[in-house]
């Protein structure tokens, strides 16, 4: 496939292809990612929410420091988040629990990296390298853990609590 061709496609497989999309048309919020527990829900959506706000500073090429801002409001809401989660999780018995546990310090880590990594950038305005850092970062948040670690803890509630189709009561 020639690069006209990757390009009238719209691929994410290289930086380009990604700032060309919008995040929101990759990934949106909806009942479809759901766990059916209300504050790990809105938890969720706020996080989605903080990817917007990425993006959109990525795809106006917005200021640095607000970039660095947003990734430490995001590492904020992602521990509280995960907290809260291992939590829940930890009342319902979740038999993958440490292994959740284990994905979200990675991320954590990861997350405090960029953050490093973007305080020795200095000032300036977003471009490619650290914009496509945060932004790879926020997809894999959101595509990659809620999706697919957290589905799964919700295909588990769901299934511990019958036909309530809620989570069980500890």
């Amino acid at each position: 496939m020639d690069s006209s061709s990757r390009s009238s496609f719209g691929l994410a497989s290289a930086p380009r292809g990604l700032s060309d999309l919008s995040l929101k048309r990759l990934v949106t919020w909806g009942d479809h990612l759901k766990v059916d527990q209300q504050q790990i829900d809105a938890q969720h959506e706020g996080i989605f929410g903080i990817a917007m706000e990425i993006s959109d500073l990525w795809q106006r090429h917005g200021d640095l420091d607000q970039l660095k801002a947003v990734a430490e409001k995001l590492a904020r809401v992602l521990e509280a988040h995960f907290r809260y989660e291992e939590r829940q999780l930890a009342d319902i018995v979740y038999p993958k629990l440490v292994e959740h546990q284990a994905e979200h310090k990675v991320m954590l880590d990861e997350l405090q990296g960029i953050r490093n990594r973007l305080d020795r950038m200095g000032s300036g305005n977003v471009q490619m390298e650290p914009g496509f850092l945060v932004l790879s970062y926020i997809l894999g948040v959101t595509v990659g853990h809620i999706v697919h670690s957290d589905m799964d803890y919700g295909a588990f509630a769901r299934a511990s609590a019958g036909s309530r189709a809620t989570w069980p009561t500890a």
